[in-house]
Order: structure tokens, then C-alpha cells, then sequence
């Protein structure tokens, strides 16, 4: 015990405090931010070349107006579906008892643990125009703009859910409630008091949806390319982005005058993208929502008898048709498939260097993260905290193909890889999921009553004590929020992968992708549903572990 205080004194020492700031800035910026845009740095050296073979080229020029046209249409689309499906689901989440709760709120996250790769086959095959179609499955559309939001929707719908049902597990019911006994409807006290403290939650959601139907390339590629064997010539020509700086990816290594395309796209991108953020955010945070107005015999008589069931029955409707079947149906497609003879010791491997490098990566989010959370919610008036939480979002928005690109070349630029793959992909992983933690706690802390923690600080609390025994309970919902999502991303990510090791890459994700690429369909559904179950049950273990910590406390 006294070794402990005597380590509790040295941690709440002022000099350390202020060291350890420093530390976990310089960690993100200089293993975070510097190495995802690194790629920039290629139109400082060669302009010439860009100039030269994009800004003269009409045809290129118009390829990727289009390309990123597309992109910031979809997400926009994406994001605005996903919150307005995704919050009575929050709400049920957080303010309703119901038979199954549990159940429901860990399906919510089982499409971020299916690799993307076979969550765009799985999405592909359900929706799209097939001539012999998948037993149970629609086979409906023949749009790929409409079947990548369709996709985009899958990938980012469990991250607005998570961030709004965190925020709402801090917002006092009791105002509400005072509403209600002052004469409001349910509707009414709901749109006028409780939505109106949602805007931290809602920027957080939207930076994450927005960010991640930006930067995914994957999934997306992979529904295009199934899209084009079934027979959709459109899909042949359809482009986002990301699956374009994917394919001049490819091209390059045998051309290598795509490179400076590759690199223009690769920062137009990065700089729109932020750009737009940065004002979407501004707008959530200064808006005044709802309308202040207020109808009492509409929404009085929205808020009873069959219209909150309705509600609640179309936005579960939306959560099985839209997110959980297209996310599973390679469990159908798997069953009506010819069996074929497999080789899994390969992908127990992979499956074991997955976890293990997922469970790396989450853990260094969770220590430097909340850390770095804190820091840019408790120091708002500083000019400093508003640039980094800016610059947090860079690598949500950028494309993994690309960041992974970014990353091998900066640290090929310090040294040899060889013998650090494991290290160079721990901290690839770490760069796109580090913000995860970091928007979900920040937005948490944001919503929380400083007076809290000036209370305990005046009882003779020291700063540990009252982020441990005040701030960390209300907060822990934001926390696990954020650790799943950066595991599950972790866990089924390709792209980065892809792009630094190549289809060499030990994990499960790759060795799918490898799979599906060599038409071994069966396998590869196999492999995805022992990849399913074993995250279901992790992510069991992980709320168990967590629902007893907070008895003990």
C-alpha cells in the first residue's frame, strides 16, 4: 500500500502531469498524423510531375472530379441515413428494458468484426441482379452507386449508434422526466431537452460515419468486382475515391506514371475531406436543435398508442434488413454452396496473429487515447486543443490503401523493414483506430459537468482519485464503445494491410481476400464465420468482464 501511494503521489505531481501531456501529443503527432499524410510531402518534390500528367490532363482531371464527387455523395447520403435510423435504436438501447437487450446491443457491432472484403461479397450477393440467384437472397439492384451506400451504411451504422447510445447513458433522465410532469408528451420532452445535449454525440457520429464511408476501399471494391462478374456493365466504370487511388495503386507498380495521380488524388482527398469535417462540425456544435416550437396535440398524439411502436419496429425493421442480413448472408451462401475440401491451419494462424494484433493495437489505443481525450476536452480555451482535435479526424478520412502506402514510406524512409512487419502494421492499425477511442471519450467528456470533478477536487480528491472514482464511471460506456470498435476495426481491416505487406499478410482478413480472389467462394465463407463467432464471443467476454467491474465498483 504504501508503494502504491507513494506511485499515486508521483502520478498527480504537477511536473509529471505536464510531462505526460507531452508525451502522448508527441506520440500522436509524430506516430499518428505525421506518417498518415505523409504522402503529401510527394507534391512538395514533385509538382512538376503532377502538373505535368494530372492538372494538363482533361481526361484524368474529369476521372477524378468524378471519383470524389461520388465519394462525398455517398457519405453525405450514408451519414444522414445512419442518424436517423440509428437513434431510436440508441434510444431503445439506453431508455428501454426489454427481452433480447443484450442480445441486440452485441449484434449492433458484429458487422464491424466481418472483414470488409467479405462484407462487401456477402452485401453484393444479397442485393444485386444475379441470373441465378442465391437462394433467400433479393437480388434487386443493378445500381452500384446505389449498392455502395447500401455497403457504406453496414460499415457505419454501429459507430452512429455507439456514439449516440454513449452519449445518451450520460444525459440525465431526470430532465426529462421534469418535462413530462410539467404537461410535455414523450416527443416533446425528447426533441426539446434531451436532443438539444445530443450535439457532441451527434458530431461524433457524424465525423465517424462521414470519415469511414470516405475512406473505405475494400468492401467497396470487392462489391464492384462482384457486381461486374454478375453481369453490371456499370460497375466496370463506377469509381469512389478510394477504389480509384486503389486501382492506380495497382497500375503503378507496373506504370509508374501514375504515381503522381495517385498521389493528387490521394491529397485532394485528404484536404476536402477535412475541410468539410472541420464545417460540419462547427454547424452541428453551433445549431440549435430541434426548433424550439412546439405542437402539443401532434406530437402528444405521436407519442402514444401504436406510433412508438411503429418507430421502434421500423428502425429494428431497418437493423435486420439493412445491416444484419446483408452482413450475414454469407451464412446462407455458405449452406447452399458446394462443399470443397480446405487447408485451415493457415487460417488459424492468421486468425491468431489477427487477435493478436488487434489486441495490441486496441490496448495502446485505450492507454494514450483517454489520455489524449482528455487533454483536448479540459483545455478548450486553448488554441493548441483545437488543432489537435482536428487533426485527430486526419486519419479516419484517410483511404487505408492510401495510409498504408503513407506509412511504408515514411518508415522505409528511417530504415529497413525487414523484421518489423508486426511493428509497422501495430502502428498502422494504431493510426486509424487511435481516433476511435479518442472522438468517443472526448465527446463523453465534453457532456459531463466539470463541477463534478471540482467537487471531489475540493473534498481533497487529487486528480487521479477524481477521474478514477468520478469521471471514469461516467464515462466508461464511452470508453468500451470506443475499445470495440477499434478492435473490431482492427480485426477486419484489409486495406492498410494490403498495402504494406501485401496478399502476404499473416491475418485473417487477407488470407479471405486471398481466397475470394482465387474463387474459392466456400472457403471463404467458412473462414468469415469462425471469424464472426470467435468476435461474438470476444465481444461477450469483453461486456461480462466489464458490467463486473462496474459492480465491484
Amino acid at each position: 500500500m504504501k508503494r502504491q501511494d507513494q506511485l499515486l503521489e508521483f502520478v498527480n505531481r504537477k511536473g509529471f502531469r505536464k510531462g505526460w501531456s507531452a508525451f502522448i501529443i508527441a506520440f500522436f503527432l509524430l506516430f499518428v498524423v505525421l506518417p498518415t499524410v505523409f504522402v503529401v510531402t510527394y507534391a512538395i518534390t514533385d509538382w512538376d510531375a503532377i502538373s505535368i500528367t494530372v492538372l494538363s490532363n482533361p481526361k484524368t482531371m474529369a476521372i477524378i472530379w468524378d471519383a470524389i464527387a461520388v465519394s462525398f455523395a455517398i457519405a453525405v447520403i450514408v451519414t444522414v441515413i445512419d442518424f436517423f435510423a440509428g437513434l431510436p435504436v440508441a434510444w431503445m438501447l439506453v431508455r428501454k428494458d426489454f427481452r433480447g437487450k443484450e442480445l441486440l446491443d452485441t449484434l449492433i457491432d458484429m458487422p464491424l468484426a466481418v472483414p470488409t472484403a467479405a462484407l462487401g461479397f456477402s452485401a453484393a450477393i444479397f442485393w444485386v441482379v444475379d441470373p441465378s440467384p442465391v437462394p433467400l437472397s433479393l437480388s434487386i439492384i443493378s445500381s452500384p452507386f446505389i449498392l455502395i451506400v447500401l455497403l457504406h451504411v453496414v460499415f457505419s451504422y454501429p459507430y452512429m449508434v455507439r456514439s449516440l447510445a454513449a452519449i445518451l447513458e450520460e444525459i440525465d433522465e431526470t430532465y426529462e422526466t421534469a418535462g413530462r410532469t410539467l404537461g410535455a408528451s414523450r416527443l416533446t420532452a425528447a426533441r426539446t431537452i434531451t436532443l438539444p445535449l445530443f450535439r457532441a454525440g451527434l458530431a461524433t457520429g457524424v465525423i465517424l460515419c462521414f470519415s469511414r464511408s470516405m475512406s473505405e476501399t475494400g468492401g467497396t471494391l470487392i462489391a464492384l468486382s462482384t457486381m461486374s462478374s454478375l453481369g453490371i456493365v456499370a460497375a466496370d466504370s463506377f469509381a469512389t475515391g478510394p477504389t480509384l487511388i486503389a486501382d492506380w495503386r495497382t497500375l503503378s507498380f507496373t506504370d509508374p506514371s501514375y504515381t503522381p495521380a495517385l498521389a493528387f488524388v490521394s491529397i485532394l482527398l485528404i484536404i476536402l475531406s477535412l475541410v468539410l469535417l472541420v464545417v460540419l462540425k462547427l454547424l452541428i456544435m453551433k445549431f440549435h436543435l430541434p426548433l424550439r416550437r412546439v405542437w402539443p396535440m401532434p406530437e402528444k398524439m405521436l407519442s402514444r398508442g401504436i406510433f412508438p411502436k411503429l418507430k421502434d419496429g421500423s428502425a429494428l425493421f431497418f437493423l435486420a434488413m439493412i445491416v444484419l442480413v446483408p452482413s450475414f448472408f454469407i451464412f446462407t451462401y455458405v449452406l447452399f454452396a458446394t462443399p470443397q475440401a480446405a487447408e485451415w491451419d493457415s487460417f488459424i494462424f492468421a486468425l491468431g496473429y489477427s487477435f493478436l494484433l488487434a489486441g495490441i493495437v486496441t490496448i495502446i489505443d485505450i492507454a494514450l487515447g483517454i489520455p489524449f481525450a482528455l487533454y483536448i476536452s479540459k483545455h478548450r480555451e486553448k488554441r493548441s486543443s483545437h488543432v489537435l482535435d482536428v487533426l485527430v479526424n486526419v486519419p479516419l478520412i484517410v483511404p487505408t490503401a492510401a495510409l498504408g502506402i503513407s506509412l511504408t514510406l515514411f518508415w522505409s524512409n528511417i530504415g529497413s523493414l525487414s523484421g518489423l512487419e508486426f511493428f509497422i502494421l501495430v502502428l498502422a492499425h494504431v493510426a486509424f483506430t487511435y481516433p476511435l477511442v479518442v472522438r468517443n471519450v472526448a465527446g463523453a467528456v465534453e457532456e459531463i459537468d466539470p463541477s463534478y470533478e471540482e467537487t471531489a477536487r475540493t473534498l481533497g480528491a487529487n486528480p487521479m482519485q477524481s477521474f478514477r472514482r468520478v469521471l471514469y464511471p461516467l464515462v466508461k460506456g464511452s470508453i468500451l464503445a470506443g475499445a470495440i470498435m477499434a478492435f473490431t476495426r482492427s480485426l477486419g481491416e484489409t486495406g492498410a494491410t494490403q498495402a504494406i505487406l501485401g496478399n502476404n499478410a499473416p491475418t485473417a482478413p487477407v488470407f479471405i481476400v486471398a481466397l475470394v480472389q482465387s474463387d474459392a467462394f466456400f472457403q471463404a465463407g467458412l473462414a468469415c464465420i469462425i471469424l464472426i463467432i470467435v468476435s461474438y464471443v470476444f465481444m461477450l467476454m469483453l461486456r461480462y468482464i466489464t458490467r463486473k467491474r462496474k459492480e465491484v465498483i
